[in-house]
């Protein structure tokens, strides 16, 4: 999926699917503040803004210059 074919909001199943992970690891992420999200009742909601700013820090950390 491009970054241009963001949904705004993402649910935890979004990113777990995106980033290859379990849901339980994606909310784990949240939890430390890994990956900035917030929650909506008792689930997890990430703006795709934070999504896009965790993509490119981890970008960053794989290929440093």
């Amino acid at each position: 999926m491009e970054p241009e074919n963001f949904p705004n909001v993402f649910k935890t199943r979004d990113l777990a699917i995106l980033f290859d992970l379990s849901p339980d690891a994606v909310n784990d992420m949240a939890r430390r503040g890994v990956l900035k999200g917030y929650k909506s009742g008792n689930q997890w909601r990430f703006r795709r803004k934070d999504v896009e700013r965790y993509i490119e820090r981890e970008k960053k950390v794989a290929n440093p210059e």
